[in-house]
């Protein structure tokens, strides 16, 4: 199966820790009359709401102190009042498409998260590969491949655990005519441990079910962990970082040669580059990899395009990747 067919169903799972986040405001909002606020979704507007509600806050401390015969700045009043103004004005307006959940670019390439969908979350997700070097590792017949993936969620990684159900087909190539003949079905436990820093951790089983050529592979199980590190790069956005380890397609690329099933390590690391762009890095199975992420639309779709083993050392060598992923609340 190609590489970050999940991208969107991670990015969803974080959009669901800013929702937990910001439940507390959406109630203080409502009681200063920000009706609008209940409904949006959009982390933008939400973060204009709190500017609304600390100058309406503000402007109720100036007036206290009026009340209370202190001194206070006319013109400070007289801008913020303008301000808050401006603010109740849009919100009052607020176009549909911010209603609309906005999907962040994915910052794991290469290597499965942590993350996961949880209950009332669901994602679909289709991924080509493209072998630059021909040694037959991706289908056995020529150079490109792919596979399409679903999931859906259940619990709540929050209070307790969520548990994603994915199935994927992963023998779609176009000129053999074995559409569906090979997929798996897997299941991943995850729990959210910190909401502030996006920590959460993961077991999973990537085959508890298969059919086809996807049963002469070896059964692949993994732990992960990941989170946004204590720094801050471009933009000013945060360093997401996975560490995990597991078996079968997770091994050490030693194992790999050899045949043998054994644990091996992993990690990534990625940040956003801009509100629509990001890029990660990772190291799976002896292959480093190399992830652009984007969100093209006003709409929950990830695009990861990436590049695996860009040094050359693994048996498998250099694919290019490209996975799209569309995540969704049911």
């Amino acid at each position: 199966m190609c590489v970050g067919i999940e991208v969107g169903c991670e990015e969803f799972s974080v959009w669901l820790i800013f929702e937990k986040e910001f439940q507390m405001i959406d109630k203080k909002l409502k009681q200063i009359n920000f009706p609008h606020f209940s409904k949006v979704k959009n982390m933008k507007l939400k973060k204009i709401a709190i500017a609304a509600s600390a100058s309406c806050f503000v402007l109720l401390g100036y007036a206290q102190q009026a009340k209370q015969g202190e001194s206070v700045n006319s013109q400070e009043v007289e801008q913020l009042s303008k301000d808050l103004q401006a603010l109740l004005t849009f919100t009052n307006t607020p176009p549909a498409s911010l209603n609309k959940f906005i999907g962040a670019p994915g910052t794991t390439f290469g290597t499965p998260s942590a993350y996961g969908a949880s209950r009332g979350q669901g994602f679909v997700g289709v991924s080509g590969i493209y072998d630059f070097d021909g040694k037959g590792m991706v289908d056995g017949n020529g150079r490109v491949d792919g596979s399409v993936a679903a999931g859906v969620g259940f619990g709540d990684p929050v209070k307790a655990v969520g548990v994603e159900l994915m199935g994927s087909l992963t023998s779609v190539n176009p000129r053999d005519g074995t559409f569906g003949d090979s997929g798996q079905i897997g299941v991943k436990v995850h729990r959210l441990l910190d909401a502030a820093s996006g920590l959460s951790i993961a077991v999973a089983s990537t085959d508890v079910a298969r059919w086809g050529t996807a049963k002469l592979s070896l059964r692949s199980t993994y732990v992960a962990m990941t989170g946004n590190l204590p720094i801050k790069l471009i933009g000013n956005y945060p360093v997401s970082a996975t560490l995990g380890a597991g078996n079968g397609n997770y091994r050490p690329f030693s194992a790999v040669q050899t045949g043998q099933d054994k644990v091996g390590a992993f990690a990534s690391i990625g940040t956003q580059l801009t509100e629509r762009t990001s890029l990660s890095l990772s190291h799976l199975a002896g292959r480093t990899n190399l992830g652009v992420g984007i969100t093209p639309f006003d709409a929950p779709i990830s695009v990861m395009v990436g590049l695996t083993d860009i040094d050359g050392r693994s048996a498998a060598g250099r694919q290019l990747n490209v996975n799209v992923g569309y995540a969704f609340k049911f």
